[in-house]
């Protein structure tokens, strides 16, 4: 497990605490051999140009499956870092002999990738294949460690092609993150407020989420400042698919069966799912919300712990039976009425990103997603709460 790097922090979020690592060799030193570290480093490092030039095929396949069992029983000693960055470093060599040939994806990793990928994914606790938290959770470094986490302050840790379309796209997302935490510790103190029917608390408690959400908009907004929609969908976007029906060559719980695992996606972050389920809000059970529910196994365990465990918010309920309180429900209102715009951004962007230049409706998570948007917008907008007159006790 490697729960340690996961928790909610405070200033920061979900994003890995303390700061990802660049290279794992002072973490791993007298655990794995110098020279296993090395090569598989340097094959990261060299991504893009491996890409570029279609050499990265012939340099997976020759790749050595090396032998990283021993990270198992060493795990409680090891910077829980270290075994993500080898996470991540292997579910990108994966994605990108699958998918490093536009006109022809394979449907097979070599054993080299898919060995040490299965093991990994087995200590992380999710699939093997990229997810948003080896994407996005842990892939930034601070250009100077007293720099706050923002976008214009951090750079990437790992890529496919090395361009600036590629970066800004994912470290928006860094910074959007970055800028959840203030929601999501107004939303546990929310959670003790409702519970203690301290109406006071709760709307203060709201108006922290509200913050975060408005912060985490103005962020969003900043996409096309150099992240191209075109650019994104030719070149950054193929990089990113799930897997469908892919053998994992070498890996002997697979039995050589193919395996179909979900791309990686912004459906993966926990900051949605955590203030849907802490705000109360439902919405229509059926393929699209079931999908969502998958997404949770692709979280690091203690995020969707955290998000799980919202399901027993009282917020709503204390909104409801508060409804006399003008200014509560107001306040609550409001917090829903952010959490439609960020979701109407969204879906402003998957169409300007997206959909304007596909013929297939799947998003990289495998969804009908246009259609699944905007049904989450509308159910959003249904489920404001009204005001009531107090009851005459209150009155006098």
């Amino acid at each position: 497990m490697t729960d340690s790097c996961w928790s909610v922090w405070p200033g920061r979020g979900f994003l890995m605490q303390p700061d990802p690592l660049l290279s794992t060799r002072q973490a791993l030193d007298e655990i794995l051999p110098v020279d296993v570290i090395e090569r598989v480093e340097s094959i990261a490092l060299d991504l893009p140009a491996l890409l570029v030039s279609g050499r990265i095929f012939t340099v997976l396949e020759k790749l050595p499956v090396f032998d990283l069992s021993i990270l198992k029983h060493e795990q409680a000693k090891i910077d829980c870092r270290a075994i993500e960055r080898l996470m991540q470093i292997y579910s990108y060599f994966a994605s990108a002999y699958v998918y490093g040939d536009p006109a022809n994806s394979r449907s097979r990793i070599p054993a080299g990738v898919a060995v040490p990928l299965v093991l990994l994914a087995g200590l992380v606790e999710r699939p093997p294949i990229l997810s948003y938290s080896g994407y996005v959770l842990a892939n930034w470094r601070r250009t100077t460690q007293s720099t706050p986490i923002t976008v214009d302050n951090v750079r990437l840790i790992q890529n496919f092609l090395g361009t600036r379309d590629e970066a800004w796209f994912i470290l928006i997302h860094v910074d959007i993150e970055a800028r959840a935490a203030g929601a999501l510790a107004g939303l546990m103190t929310a959670v003790q407020a409702a519970d203690l029917n301290d109406t006071r608390g709760l709307e203060e408690s709201i108006g922290s989420i509200i913050d975060g959400l408005r912060q985490m908009i103005t962020t969003f907004h900043r996409m096309p400042e150099q992240c191209d929609p075109a650019l994104y969908y030719h070149k950054v976007r193929p990089y990113i698919f799930g897997f469908t029906d892919v053998i994992y060559e070498g890996v002997e719980a697979f039995g050589n069966v193919p395996q179909t695992f979900r791309g990686q996606t912004g459906a993966q972050s926990s900051i949605i799912p955590a203030l849907v389920s802490g705000l109360g809000l439902a919405h229509e059970q059926n393929t699209l919300t079931h999908h969502l529910e998958i997404m949770r196994d692709y979280m690091p365990r203690p995020h969707r712990e955290f998000a799980n465990s919202m399901r027993r918010s009282n917020i709503r309920e204390c909104v409801q039976e508060n409804s006399h309180r003008a200014t509560l429900v107001e306040t609550y209102n409001e917090a829903l009425r952010h959490m439609v715009e960020f979701r109407s951004l969204h879906y402003q962007f998957a169409t300007e990103y997206i959909f304007r230049h596909v013929a297939n409706p799947l998003g990289t998570g495998g969804t009908v997603f246009m259609d699944w948007l905007k049904q989450l917008i509308v159910e959003t907008e249904g489920q404001f709460v009204q005001a009531t007159h107090a009851p005459s006790s209150a009155m006098r």
